[in-house]
């Protein structure tokens, strides 16, 4: 598995470590303001949730696109309504590659968190929520 996501994320070996860092930047940028122009709850041609479509329940994920058109436009209470393990989540990172950029000798916040999402603990985490906000109230 860890193999397989340094094959995806890593840069190709013509490609150097700026240009793929410039890449990443870019295409997060325009994701964003994507995302800031269209809200995804009125928007048709955002992907809905396939287990929600087959089954109603709110997956781990149910909510993300909506929570971060919300934190986009400044709503963090809204975000947090929405979907707070995805939003507390995109706030670690922001902080994780923020230390990253700020402190570049000590590095690699942004891929211990991504190690660690992929971890058992970090599915574990994901799993246990996605069956908690599917509890009746």
């Amino acid at each position: 598995m860890r193999q397989l996501l340094g094959m995806i994320a890593a840069p190709h070996s013509n490609m150097d470590f700026r240009t793929f860092n410039a890449a990443i930047v870019v295409f997060t940028v325009a994701a964003a303001a994507v995302e800031y122009a269209f809200d995804p709850a009125v928007t048709t041609w955002f992907p809905s949730c396939p287990l929600f479509a087959m089954t109603g329940w709110l997956c781990p994920f149910c909510g993300s696109l909506r929570a971060g058109h919300a934190l986009l436009h400044g709503h963090i209470e809204a975000a947090l309504t929405l979907n707070p393990l995805t939003t507390a989540g995109g706030g670690v990172l922001v902080a994780a590659i923020a230390h990253d950029a700020a402190r570049p000798r000590h590095a690699g916040s942004a891929g211990r968190l991504v190690s660690l999402c992929l971890s058992t603990n970090g599915i574990t985490l994901a799993a246990a929520f996605g069956v908690l906000r599917n509890l009746p109230r």
